[in-house]
């Protein structure tokens, strides 16, 4: 009898320690997890839409694609840099015409761009499962590279629209995904400025124009997806 009494103390004694035991050896993952590389160099592709200005003669956009190299400063802060080319079409648009649509058709063309930014990582130098979401403002160039516009040539000089050379602003936001510890796809929602020069006929009154600024803001909207390799 005082065996069992015995044994069922040892069995009573033991039992919260075997219970206790598998609950402390189970760890919860965080969601978290840091990033150790702290440089990025990354291809980008997208589409770009852009306003044409009152008259319509403006780019409007196209296909853009792109070089981008970043660099993680400090906590949430961080630097980057990006180069790109944008193709799509602009309309031609004689005002000589007296009736009528004004348009007399579409030329090609390139838009080359630049741009330094600053960043701002919203996880910092972690990733919340393996996504960091992340905010940028910054300023460059953007310079017309030519295109096909034969129809330009039906124009009077002081009618023919060239992009020619314009500071360029940008603010945008995106989310980065760590596909492995040096891999990550970027998704970038861009907002930019750029101003387009008015040829001189556009301004002449005796045409009925009035009111015309020989340069106006054009704002633009620009998607992209790249892929960077972290180092």
């Amino acid at each position: 009898m005082a065996v069992r009494k015995i044994l069922l103390g040892l069995i009573v004694a033991c039992l919260p320690s075997a219970v206790a035991t598998p609950a402390a050896a189970q760890s919860i993952p965080s969601p978290y997890r840091f990033v150790d590389t702290r440089q990025e160099a990354a291809l980008f592709a997208g589409t770009s839409s852009m306003s044409t200005g009152r008259f319509g003669f403006g780019p409007g956009g196209g296909v853009n694609m792109g070089a981008r190299w970043g660099i993680d400063l400090s906590g949430f802060l961080g630097f980057e840099a990006a180069a790109g080319v944008i193709s799509g079409t602009r309309d031609i648009i004689n005002p000589a015409k007296v009736v009528g649509d004004l348009k007399i058709g579409e030329g090609d063309q390139r838009i080359a761009t630049a741009d330094a930014r600053l960043r701002l990582t919203l996880t910092g130098d972690r990733t919340w499962h393996r996504l960091q979401p992340i905010f940028f403002t910054g300023g460059g160039i953007a310079i017309g590279i030519g295109g096909d516009a034969s129809l330009d040539e039906a124009l009077a000089s002081k009618d023919r629209f060239e992009f020619g050379t314009s500071f360029l602003g940008t603010v945008g936001t995106g989310v980065r995904y760590m596909v492995t510890d040096r891999l990550a796809l970027r998704g970038d929602a861009i907002f930019s400025l750029w101003k387009i020069g008015t040829p001189p006929g556009f301004t002449e009154s005796a045409r009925g124009f009035t009111n015309v600024e020989r340069n106006e803001w054009a704002s633009g909207r620009h998607l992209s997806l790249s892929l960077g390799y972290r180092y």
